[in-house]
């Protein structure tokens, strides 16, 4: 009878032994009080901010804060506010700071892309773009990946005591 209780309603038979349990002893099901502050924001207090934090993406804790106490009454601190927050998925954001173009810029990005439209694979394999690092071979010529040659790299460099002696 169980098995099949446990199965239709979809809970481990761990679970209903504990809940069992937990109601011989106690009487009740309730969770028993746990150590720690209480919570200060109840749900309510908690889906405003959430609510609010996503209409205003870009506001500071210290704003969120001053916007419950004064909508809700409910006074927190911003580390309060900063774990709900994270809590909901939602983190610490920077507005992106960028210079405005000038119409002047937009006629020379457009022209220069009317003047690439046609380029072909080839012609752009050439371009190395400012975002992008260098290749590094894999493997270089005199060892193994990681390891130089003594000296290797001070073959054209000037002794040390030419620069003391000028």
């Amino acid at each position: 009878m169980w098995h099949q209780f446990q199965h239709s309603v979809g809970i481990k038979s761990c679970v209903i032994s504990r809940l069992a349990s937990r109601h011989r002893t106690t009487g009740r099901l309730a969770d028993r009080p746990r150590s720690g502050a209480p919570r200060v924001t109840d749900r309510n207090d908690d889906q405003y901010l959430r609510t609010y934090a996503l209409r205003h993406r870009y506001a500071t804790a210290t704003q969120l804060q001053a916007q419950l106490r004064d909508v809700r009454g409910t006074r927190v601190s911003r580390q309060t506010i900063r774990n709900r927050l994270h809590r909901f998925g939602l983190n610490a954001r920077r507005p992106l700071q960028v210079t405005p173009l000038t119409p002047r810029h937009r006629r020379e990005r457009l022209q220069w892309a009317q003047d690439h439209v046609t380029w072909t694979m080839q012609q752009w394999s050439t371009v190395l773009f400012t975002d992008e690092l260098f290749p590094l071979p894999l493997h270089r010529p005199g060892g193994p990946p990681g390891q130089k040659k003594k000296n290797q790299y001070a073959k054209n460099k000037p002794p040390i005591n030419s620069f003391i002696n000028q």
